[in-house]
């Protein structure tokens, strides 16, 4: 089986679409107009968590990678994800930080993790643990069309996993096949989710941080949160946007925070990957450290 290798062979499976040239276009006229409005330095440097994550980098990405980090590093500190959860649930955000995540479990990952390592930035890798080390073609296709909507990409192997905690990344649950909680019945949810976490956990030496797949807060539910705490995990995490101040001091319980982040794909022009970063970072709200439901 001939996997994608780089963003350009996606794009064959996945056309860019009319809509999403208009929508390009007016990201570079809105970054445009918001940066001749706004201090990027200024606002880059409010006291706040910010998490981005990605799902891919392709070869044809890897350099953008690199570019955005140096970007951000002018302003932020990176900071790994337990650390960046924690500062949210103990009241402790002092100054900007940014922290990385990954979904799905690509092989590319590897090649995110050595340019995080440039800039000695610690990730955390969200795995589903049913395609970890696939090598069925006709499985591996089917997960990758019907899970993810994509072509057929080649996943990680748990010696892969263990070889990006070797070098510092940890590792988050992301459900064990890339299920759409909210459209899952419950006594399915407590395999995909609990059962997520024994083998994250039995694999990995832990099992703190949740992702749930799709990332709206309509693929998630009140039941799936339940599970999700229930089950042992330290925190939980969407795909809205948004990053999180808190008020100094202030404890939350961790069954209460639900972490908004930003998705980026690194074929984006740096200028509408700062716009929306900016964008977000002057809109923070403690609000948006807690479920809606």
């Amino acid at each position: 089986m001939e996997f994608v290798e780089t963003y350009r062979q996606l794009l064959q499976y996945k056309p860019e679409t009319a809509r999403s040239r208009v929508r390009k276009m007016a990201l570079s006229f809105l970054s445009a107009g918001y940066r001749l409005s706004h201090s990027y330095a200024k606002i880059f440097s409010l006291p706040r968590i910010q998490f981005l994550y990605i799902h891919h980098i392709f070869q044809d990405e890897e350099k953008n990678l690199d570019r955005m980090l140096q970007a951000l590093s002018v302003h932020h500190q990176f900071i790994s994800y337990s650390d960046a959860v924690e500062r949210i649930l103990t009241g402790n955000i002092d100054k900007p930080y940014i922290c990385i995540s990954s979904d799905d479990g690509l092989k590319n990952n590897l090649s995110a993790a050595a340019v995080l390592n440039k800039f000695r930035v610690s990730g955390c890798f969200f795995v589903c643990p049913s395609i970890v080390g696939e090598k069925d073609p006709a499985r591996i296709e089917a997960f990758a069309r019907q899970r993810l909507h994509f072509p057929p990409v080649e996943f990680m192997t748990w010696e892969d996993i263990a070889e990006l905690q070797r070098q510092g990344h940890e590792i988050g649950a992301h459900t064990l096949s890339h299920i759409n909680v909210a459209g899952t019945p419950a006594d399915q949810l407590e395999e995909e989710i609990g059962g997520c976490y024994d083998v994250i956990r039995q694999r990995c030496g832990s099992s703190d941080h949740f992702a749930y797949p799709y990332g709206r807060y309509s693929d998630f539910s009140g039941l799936g949160r339940e599970i999700t705490f229930r089950s042992g995990y330290r925190s939980c995490a969407s795909a809205a946007r948004g990053c999180h101040i808190v008020a100094d001091g202030v404890k939350t319980n961790p069954a209460d925070l639900l972490i908004r982040r930003d998705h980026i794909v690194l074929t984006w022009p740096l200028p509408h990957i700062l716009y929306f970063i900016a964008r977000n970072a002057s809109a923070a709200d403690v609000k948006n450290n807690y479920f809606p439901y």
